[in-house]
């Protein structure tokens, strides 16, 4: 374990994991901070014209430097290895397109600002990946995950459910099969690849 948005903890930690496993075949880079921890910080869903610059920083903090810096530095492991591999950026259906700001009205919760720009720019550091790294046989895809259920109300359940085809929220399994695909050579011709899991949501 590791603190997301420390550079020494990645670093030590992503060396200690690379000595454990003798290297890297594959790496999921699956960092994100959630509301409820930025809660405790703050007005974590204050409406955008008086948004805490804290928390907007604290967010890319996490989820987009943190991506970066999990990369690199397992990157470079990989490409001293020389045996190629595959990584696996995790963006967010909000990385792609906008809210629907309407599910949240009389939730005590929303989409912040600071998680759509963030997981917006791990698309831009997975395909800038792709190209950099495809002279090493290193691989770099991207999976967006539509809305997971974690236990939110059956009203806000409801509301989401409702403007996806599929009539449903993801669960955490419906992502398993899209990262193995990823994680194999079944999508060994696969990088720089935008992968939605969403339901059908960016359909509509």
């Amino acid at each position: 374990t590791m603190d997301i948005g420390s550079e020494e903890e990645i670093i030590e930690g992503v060396k200690k994991a690379a000595e454990f496993y003798d290297g890297f075949d594959g790496v999921v880079n699956n960092a994100a901070i959630t509301g409820d921890v930025l809660k405790n910080m703050g007005e974590a869903f204050a409406p955008f014209e008086d948004y805490p610059l804290e928390l907007w920083q604290k967010t890319l903090d996490i989820n987009l430097t943190g991506s970066f810096l999990v990369a690199r530095e397992a990157g470079r492991i990989m490409k001293a290895a020389g045996k190629g591999g595959c990584f696996v950026n995790v963006s967010s259906i909000y990385g792609v397109m906008g809210p629907d700001h309407r599910i949240y009205e009389g939730q005590d919760f929303a989409s912040f600002v600071g998680y759509s720009a963030s997981k917006s720019g791990v698309l831009g550091l997975t395909q800038w990946l792709a190209t950099w790294w495809a002279k090493d046989k290193i691989r770099v895809n991207c999976l967006v995950p539509g809305g997971v259920n974690n236990g939110q109300n059956e009203d806000f359940v409801k509301a989401y459910s409702n403007r996806t085809p599929l009539n449903r929220m993801a669960t955490p399994q419906d992502m398993t099969g899209m990262l193995i695909y990823l994680l194999s050579d079944a999508s060994s011709y696969c990088t720089g690849g935008i992968y939605n899991v969403d339901g059908g949501l960016s359909a509509w």
